[in-house]
């Protein structure tokens, strides 16, 4: 591999829009490492992007696991410039309810998973004055009902990631925070297997009920990735929501309707299911 080759690390890399952003950042000539929990799918991802990639099985939430796979990288090619930190996960219950486990698991994934991948990544970016890209979601701004772990965890995530910024702006490492609303991914089909998840997106108003093709996120972060942007929005309209978040975070009267068909939804599924602990949306770690 040429010295002057750029390495990027994409996690949650086994589906999805990781598999998608690694297998896109190859073909702009980046060597590639993948890392998520899904051992097969990740090297057959790799295999499939050729000599120039690389992939490791870890969880997010083990950093020594996660520690491993970036010296691994590193090893392997040289350097590290570029990390997307792209693992997330969800759930879809009302706090009412809502199972502390499946709370903690969304909170350690998503947000102690960036934190993890920030300090792993440090060391390296410091010497290539590389840039972090971390996934957040529209939910950090818009709050919809049975989200409450996943907007949570994005807007802590959102908020670490601003941070960051901060903190090393004078390392000439680069940060960048990542916004997308419903995408054609893994985590959004299965939540739609839930009712309420399904009668709470159906009745957003206008584009926020879309759900848009996964690939017009990957195209984002890789145009973001190539200049190192600090703010990445795909569909377009997901600025505009941002910029008005303060009018509608946290505005309950549009769902005072809704919400006692929302509450019926969800008590059914929980019964169905089995209880509050069984109502996981996604639990492999890629979108």
């Amino acid at each position: 591999m040429p010295k002057t080759t750029k390495v990027a690390i994409v996690t949650g890399a086994a589906r999805g829009i990781g598999a998608g952003v690694a297998a896109a950042l190859a073909k702009k000539g980046y060597a590639v490492g993948l890392i998520g929990l899904e051992g097969d799918l990740l090297r057959q991802n790799a295999r499939a992007i050729g000599a120039q990639a690389l992939a490791f099985e870890a969880d997010m939430t083990d950093r020594t696991a996660l520690g491993s796979a970036f010296e691994g990288v590193r090893e392997r090619f040289g350097r590290i410039d570029v990390v997307v930190s792209n693992a997330g996960i969800s759930n879809f219950d009302l706090l009412i309810t809502m199972s502390p486990d499946h709370f903690r698991r969304v909170m350690a994934v998503n947000v102690e998973g960036t934190f993890n991948a920030i300090q792993a990544s440090l060391p390296h970016l410091m010497e290539s004055k590389g840039y972090f890209l971390g996934v957040a979601s529209i939910a950090a701004a818009l709050a919809p009902p049975g989200m409450a772990a996943y907007g949570a965890s994005k807007g802590a995530t959102e908020n670490l990631l601003n941070t960051l910024r901060t903190e090393v702006i004078h390392k000439g490492i680069d940060v960048g925070v990542a916004y997308f609303c419903w995408l054609e991914t893994d985590l959004v089909k299965t939540g739609g297997e839930h009712p309420a998840f399904t009668y709470v997106r159906e009745h957003l108003p206008g584009p926020l009920r879309t759900i848009a093709p996964v690939e017009l996120a990957i195209k984002a972060i890789v145009n973001g990735v190539v200049r190192r942007k600090r703010r990445i929005m795909a569909p377009g309209w997901v600025g505009w929501a941002l910029a008005l978040r303060w009018f509608v975070s946290g505005n309950p009267s549009a769902y005072k309707s809704q919400m006692p068909e929302i509450e019926r939804l969800c008590a059914e599924e929980n019964k169905k299911r089995g209880g509050p602990d069984k109502t996981m949306i996604s639990d492999p770690l890629s979108r």
